[in-house]
């Protein structure tokens, strides 16, 4: 096995891809044309997806010779009849992407005639937004009726298959998703179907007969050029190996609500046939991977598991991880994650799930769909990242090491997004502020509280698009927000960014003036990054209003410790003997929490609390200690520890203790200790850090 090659690490267990393009017009950054970022890829990869290539906007022949009002066919686009080519001179298998999309679709292939007739965008505005027009939707009055449009889905798909088998790709693709991202609970039909031309025109049934078709394809002509790939057409087994895995794929797959609705509608019969399922239809399921380094893996591997159980195989089909770190060790915390993640992967496979590819959403971070996110394995120069280093290691058990060590700035923060005399104005993201969603937050004088400027957003179309704000120098302390907010939607909304809850902080009406948004708020432990986000809910989620934020600040109220969340600040403390921590329910301040409690057999092993947040800070500590032993100490720890607070206790009330603690500039680290005079186990509860001066 060949050192640091993904392909030959990962052969025992799936294949590993990556998703890629061809250089052409002015997409000069694109990887196939490329010399450099071809060598890599046939050097590390041993699958490939054409990225946008194979897609239904740039393959469906509406306008050639051959189309007919009943017939769609496959005209092959250029540029990916070159990447196919590369990859079958390269030895490279290929993931077929796409046939059946809402996205990348032409619209002239659900209209009569092909001509579409499109709903005309307010004029006054188009004048606001010229882009509206790209988004105007098609007119029903132009709709072909469902049994033209399965006919034309039916041609379409059958060609295509057609064409791969006839120009010898046969061996090369060794996968199809055929129908992509049907699935959006947020369009509320009664099925959970996007309501998208497809469905709209076929029905809630296009799913089935995508499947039907592509399975019916596929095997007449698996059969027909089955000579020409030197197989018996009359011997199944050899057959199969020309006959591409034909696979449902979608995003936010792992999410509970979305993976039954997805589970759901392949399981659906009706309209006098079975389901996808129940007719053998479905090779596999594709989860799309769109995740952040702060995904919840235990959700994800849940979902593989459920996929696993009810499709032949699993694909993970379009793998990126968002950095969310804002400091030095934005790749580092990227690479655990991904190594954590493989190493689970990995597990499963093992255990008997049947992963058998797992594809990278492109191939370096400048070309990425989710540019300044960093999400995956190569840098623009082609260097490998710690991700890359992390995928080995979680094969060969290799160490990523430690995070570098941050100093955090938890002073006062005041925007008013006005530029200094002087100064040329910086970019939002410089200080912390980006768009939730594609787009970019920008400066404007369109929409004031004070001064000349706020800040505001490039064009949303969701309203879950908004104004996202750094706070991870804040993370396990509570701070005070305030802003102001502007938008005619119904309401705009404080949320924090955490990943499947997006916990809502505070919320104010909107409408035609300026209102004041207030809270506290605890930020979590256990995150490497976090942020704040605004957004609306719009009263018609088909218009969605500008938003804009002015003369924000946030401000340090201190840190809360009841030992609610998954992590905490306590570390066990002792020399030679060493205590068992862990949060308990039977013990609180306010009987219906948790606390902590230090169980141990020898007076030495005690509990420190990290309080690293607050180096070259005076603070005042409060907290709650309760134990049968007499005494309990506090202090500031180290190599002369330093008793700061004493209480009596009676073994069963809790003890209060109170102390002022000066911790130096110029460490690295630094705990709050505390004992007891004997070795009684004892709960430590409500911990309460305030801070005084710096």
């Amino acid at each position: 096995m060949e050192k640091n090659v993904l392909k030959e690490v990962y052969r025992d267990f799936f294949k590993i891809g990556t998703a890629v393009e061809r250089i052409h017009d002015r997409f000069t950054n694109n990887e196939i044309g490329n010399p450099d970022k071809e060598a890599l890829i046939v050097k590390e990869f041993s699958s490939m997806t054409c990225a946008n290539e194979l897609k239904p906007a740039y393959n469906m022949g509406w306008n050639s010779p051959e189309a007919k009002e009943d017939y769609l066919p496959f005209v092959v686009n250029p540029n990916a009849k070159v990447m196919l080519d590369f990859a079958k001179s390269n030895g490279i298998k290929v993931r077929g992407h796409v046939m059946v999309w809402h996205s990348q679709c032409a619209q002239e292939a659900f209209c009569k005639g092909y001509k579409p007739v499109t709903i005309p965008t307010d004029p006054e505005k188009l004048k606001e937004n010229p882009r509206l027009k790209f988004f105007e939707k098609l007119d029903p009055v132009c709709f072909v009726d469902r049994d033209t449009m399965l006919k034309r889905l039916k041609s379409y798909i059958r060609s295509l298959v057609e064409f791969m088998y006839r120009e010898g790709y046969a061996t090369t693709i060794y996968a199809w998703d055929v129908v992509n991202e049907a699935i959006e609970l947020q369009d509320k039909t009664e099925t959970g179907l996007r309501n998208s031309y497809w469905y709209q025109v076929i029905g809630d049934d296009f799913i089935y007969w995508a499947f039907r078709f592509a399975n019916d394809a596929v095997a007449d002509y698996s059969k027909q050029y089955a000579k020409e790939y030197g197989i018996d057409a009359s011997d199944a087994a050899a057959l199969k190996t020309i006959q591409p895995v034909l696979v449902y794929n979608d995003y936010n797959e792992w999410q509970p609500d979305k993976k039954a609705a997805i589970i759901a509608n392949l399981k659906r019969e009706g309209h006098g046939h079975g389901s996808v399922i129940g007719e053998g239809l479905l090779g596999g399921i594709g989860m799309q991977g769109h995740i952040s380094d702060n995904n919840d893996i235990d959700e994800y591997i849940a979902a593989l598991r459920e996929y696993d159980s009810i499709a032949p195989e699993v694909h993970i089909t379009e793998l990126d991880v968002k950095c969310t770190c804002t400091n030095i060790n934005r790749e580092y915390f990227q690479a655990v994650f991904y190594k954590n993640f493989f190493e689970r992967l990995i597990a499963e496979r093992k255990a008997g799930v049947n992963l058998t590819s797992v594809t990278i959403w492109g191939l370096t971070d400048d070309n990425s769909w989710i540019r300044g996110a960093d999400p995956l394995l190569f840098r623009k120069d082609l260097s490998e990242k710690k991700a890359y280093d992390a995928l080995i290691y979680a094969v060969t058990g290799g160490d990523l090491g430690e995070p570098e060590y941050v100093v955090r700035d938890m002073s006062k923060k005041v925007y008013d997004f006005e530029t200094p005399e002087g100064e040329e104005p910086k970019k939002p993201d410089s200080y912390g502020f980006k768009m939730r969603g594609f787009g970019e937050c920008i400066l404007t004088e369109e929409k004031v509280h004070s001064g000349k400027k706020a800040l505001t957003t490039t064009p949303r179309f969701a309203d879950w698009m908004g104004i996202t704000c750094d706070v991870s120098d804040f993370i396990g302390q509570t701070i005070q927000i305030d802003a102001w907010v502007y938008s005619l939607a119904k309401e705009i909304a404080l949320s924090a960014d955490i990943e499947g809850v997006f916990p809502r902080i505070a919320s104010v009406a909107g409408g035609d003036e300026w209102k004041k948004i207030s809270a506290s708020y605890k930020v979590p432990n256990g995150q490497h990054s976090m942020a704040l986000f605004f957004n609306t809910v719009e009263e018609n989620p088909q218009h969605v209003n500008p938003l804009f934020l002015d003369d924000m600040t946030i401000e340090l109220i201190g840190q809360e410790e009841s030992f609610e969340e998954q992590t905490n600040i306590a570390a066990i403390r002792g020399a030679g003997h060493l205590p068992f921590l862990y949060v308990t329910d039977k013990e609180s301040v306010s009987g219906t929490g948790h606390s902590l409690c230090v169980t141990r057999q020898e007076k030495d092993a005690t509990v420190k609390l990290d309080v690293s947040a607050y180096i070259g800070y005076t603070a005042d500590i409060t907290m709650y200690v309760k134990t049968a032993d007499k005494k309990i100490r506090a202090g500031l720890d180290g190599t002369e520890p330093k008793v700061l607070a004493e209480a009596d206790s009676t073994g069963v009330e809790w003890s209060e203790l109170n102390m002022r603690v000066a911790i130096p500039e110029g460490l690295t680290s630094a705990e709050i200790f505390i004992e007891t005079d004997g070795n009684a186990d004892f709960f430590v509860d409500d911990v309460f850090i305030r801070p005084v001066s710096r």
